[in-house]
This record gives structure tokens, C-alpha cells and sequence, in this order.
């Protein structure tokens, strides 16, 4: 499946972006460029398998500042490696561009290079290449909403590292355990691992570790609402970003701290953040922080009524995840269009974008998006004079967040109340010609950091 990059609406907005962000980046770059540059001068003399490993390890280099310089050397070296048939170097170049196909949100790309990769790996034996490949087949499993496969994909990781004595492997596929945790509404069990996790990284001296733990935790404790604990880990992950030159990275923790930020209260304050964020990031539109940066700001547009601004970049934001065919952001994006058209009186558009929306998250078993599925279905049922269901509608509702937030506070629901909404959802279809909604509230949403195996 191709990907269509994102296109700016106009010529002259297109050089005056890429002039912005290679200005931006420019630092980035040359430190890139400096790391870099003691391999690349041995380049000319290296031959052989020495030469695949030298282009292997530029490629390693440029992933923090250049993904698409990262994946021309990775292509590269697989292109020497295949020549001279060296396995190992063939097997790291296919990881290693898979991992900038995954980052640039090309899905379908980096399946096929993590799997050739892991074929390889299988083929030498080489379990640490192995586990890592099964970490990264995971988290393109994760993403598309199969956390079962996810998991099982996971567990090998995990158990092969165990075996190695390798604790910095395992602590990084843990990781994404704890996010599938955290999608599932599993918090206490998610930070109850994302503490052992950091205190693993630290033993270890793995700054990367530890900075990627702390956005971890930082995303579950903004979902818990201690929002001061949220920015203290995001600030700290910051600067270790900033300190390893990983703009990426810094990039991913400072739209995490916007958000946080934004939940306060402080809608200035957030803006500036992810504007910044913005700035300092390169992918023109691309990585999975830019993605989830505009999502905040078209959220915030919409919390302060700018509806028709927020819808546009909504509407950027679905069709670029339903080419990643990433289904839980695209509920999420669908969610908050329905939202949004309620509050301007379209109410036919909005129930068949809410629907939908229950319907994926319903399958993926997301309850983050569930909750915010029945409160606004429970609005919009109430304006069509459904109270009924919108009762039955804002029980659900009730359970769910009682369920992620204080289990012993309200009793467990009826099976048959929940049977009988859920039979009305799939044979109820789009209502038209209503009044105007309730007032809408704020999306509770998730994001954590992607943790990929080197």
C-alpha cells in the first residue's frame, strides 16, 4: 500500500515550510552530520563486509535527525550486504529500515522489511536479532489495534532476552506492554510496571531507557489527572532528550507536555509547546509525533469553538491514519469530529461518525474511547428525545469511568442493560434535521511513546 505525503496548501507555503524546517533542524543536522563523519571518511578505503557495517552504523547515526538519511544508508548497505551475500549485514539493514518506515508511519513498508529481517536472523541463529525483530513486529501489531498478537509477539521478545541476561531488551519491549496496558484502561498495573521499568534503566545506566520510561509514566499519570507528576516526568525526559540530541525524542516528550498542559487549563501555554514542537520537528507531517501534535491542536481549536479550523485538520489527521491503518486514532479522530458537528447542528453527519467510532473501539476493547463515545452518544440521544437509551447510554458511561478511575465507587451495571444498547447500535442508523447538541467536553486522550528495538 503507498503512502501519499502531506502536501502543503500552496507552493509558496511549501518553500517557506521546508526552508523553516531545515533552518530548525539545521543544529540537528550537524550534529548528525559530526558523529557521522569519522565513518563516512572511512567509507572510500572499506570494502566488504566492513563497508556494510560502517553504512549500517551512519544509518544507526541519522535516525535521531534525518529518518530519511537514515533510510538511504540503510537501503545501502543491504544493497552491498546482498552482493557479497553478507547474512548479518543484510538482516541489520532490513531492521534498520524498517525501523525509519515505521517512524514515517509507513506500516505495510516496515512489516515486510522487519519480517525479511527476521527470516534472516532465524536463518543465522542470531537470537538478540530475533527478539528484537519480534519487539518491532509487535508494535506494528500494537498500533493497529491486535494487542493479542501484540502481546504473543512480546512474550517471545521478553523471554528471549531473559534468556540472554540482556535486561535493557526486555525493559524496552516491557515498555510497550505498558502501553498496551494503558489502551486497555489497566492503569495501576501500567504504572506499577513503568516504575519497575525506570528503576531497571537506572540500575543500568540506560539514559535513553530512562528518558522513554518517564514519558511513559508521565502519559498514564496525565490519565490519572495528577497532572504535576505528568509534567515533572515530561520536563525531566526533556532534558535528557535534549542531552542525548535526540529531537525526536524531545519532539514526543514536549507534545506530551503540551497536553498535560492543556488539561490544566492553560490552553496558551499548550499552544506555544506544540507550536514549538513543530518547529523542531522535520518529518514535514510524517512521524508519529507530528500526527499526534496536530490531534492536540485541532483539539484545542475545537475547545475554543474554532470548529471549522479544528475540522480541517481532522479530516488531514483520518485519512492519513486510515492509510497507516492505525484504528484506534482513527476512533479517536472520528470521535472528535462527531463532536465537533454536533456543536454546529450537523447532527446527521455526527451520530454516523460516533457510531462508527463505538464500533472500533468496541472491537479493539479501548475504554478511554468508549467513555467518550457514550458521553457524547448520551448528549446527542438526549436532544433527539431518546432518553431511554440516553440513559442507559450514560450508565455505561458511568461504569466505564468508575471501571478506570474508582472501581468500588458505583456498582457493576447489568449485562442486559449493556447487551440491549449494544444490539441498538448496530441496526440504528443516521438521524437527521435536530436541534443543536449539548455543549461538548474535553477528549480524554492517550499518548505514549513508541519504543523501538535497535
Amino acid at each position: 500500500m503507498t503512502r501519499n505525503k502531506y502536501i502543503p496548501e500552496t507552493k509558496m507555503g511549501n518553500c517557506k515550510i521546508a526552508l523553516l524546517f531545515f533552518l530548525l533542524m539545521f543544529p540537528f543536522m550537524m550534529v548528525a552530520q559530526d558523529e557521522a563523519a569519522p565513518l563516512i571518511e572511512k567509507l572510500p578505503q572499506a570494502k566488504g563486509n566492513e563497508k556494510v557495517d560502517i553504512l549500517n552504523e551512519i544509518s544507526v547515526v541519522y535516525r535521531k535527525s534525518d529518518r530519511y538519511g537514515a533510510l538511504d544508508y540503510a537501503r545501502q548497505a543491504y544493497s552491498v550486504a546482498s552482493r557479497i551475500n553478507y547474512l548479518p549485514g543484510k538482516a541489520l539493514a532490513k531492521k534498520n529500515e524498517g525501523i525509519c518506515w515505521f517512524f514515517v508511519g509507513n506500516n505495510d513498508s516496515a512489516t515486510i522489511c522487519y519480517t525479511e529481517s527476521l527470516d534472516i536472523f532465524t536463518l543465522l541463529k542470531d537470537q538478540k536479532g530475533m527478539s528484537a525483530c519480534y519487539n518491532n513486529l509487535g508494535l506494528i501489531a500494537q498500533e493497529t489495534g491486535k494487542y493479542d498478537e501484540a502481546l504473543r509477539l512480546y512474550e517471545l521478545s521478553i523471554n528471549i532476552d531473559t534468556s540472554l541476561g540482556d535486561i535493557s531488551g526486555a525493559t524496552t519491549t516491557k515498555r510497550n506492554v505498558v502501553d498496551i496496558n494503558i489502551y486497555k484502561g489497566n492503569l495501576k498495573l501500567a504504572l506499577s510496571l513503568s516504575d519497575e521499568i525506570l528503576i531497571e534503566c537506572k540500575n543500568q545506566s540506560d539514559k535513553e531507557g530512562v528518558m522513554r520510561a518517564l514519558i511513559n509514566r508521565a502519559a498514564i499519570y496525565d490519565n490519572l489527572k495528577q497532572f504535576n507528576d505528568a509534567i515533572s516526568d515530561q520536563k525531566e525526559a526533556i532534558a535528557i532528550a535534549k542531552d542525548l540530541k535526540d529531537s525526536y525524542a524531545e519532539a514526543m516528550a514536549l507534545s506530551n507536555y503540551g497536553l498535560v498542559t492543556w488539561h490544566k487549563g492553560n490552553d496558551d501555554d499548550a499552544l506555544k509547546i506544540l507550536n514549538n514542537v513543530l518547529e523542531i520537528s522535520s518529518d514535514a507531517n510524517q512521524g508519529y509525533e507530528i500526527l499526534n501534535t496536530l490531534w492536540i491542536l485541532s483539539e484545542i481549536y475545537a475547545s475554543k469553538k474554532e470548529y471549522s479550523r479544528s475540522n480541517e485538520k481532522f479530516i488531514e489527521l483520518l485519512k492519513r491514519y486510515e492509510e497507516m491503518d492505525n484504528k484506534r486514532q482513527v476512533a479517536k479522530v472520528l470521535t472528535s469530529l462527531g463532536r465537533n458537528l454536533m456543536e454546529t447542528n450537523e447532527i446527521d453527519k455526527a451520530f454516523g461518525y460516533l457510531y462508527k467510532s463505538l464500533e472500533i473501539t468496541t472491537e479493539l476493547d479501548a475504554p478511554f474511547e468508549k467513555l467518550e463515545n457514550y458521553r457524547n452518544l448520551a448528549h446527542a440521544n438526549a436532544v433527539l428525545h431518546k432518553f431511554k437509551l440516553a440513559d442507559s447510554l450514560q450508565d455505561l458511561y458511568a461504569q466505564t469511568y468508575s471501571s478506570l478511575y474508582n472501581a468500588d465507587s458505583i456498582v457493576a451495571f447489568r449485562d442486559s442493560e449493556v447487551s440491549k444498547v449494544n444490539a441498538h447500535f448496530a441496526k440504528t442508523s443516521v438521524l437527521s434535521d435536530w436541534i443543536t447538541a449539548f455543549a461538548s467536553l474535553i477528549v480524554m486522550i492517550l499518548l505514549s511513546v513508541i519504543a523501538y528495538r535497535k
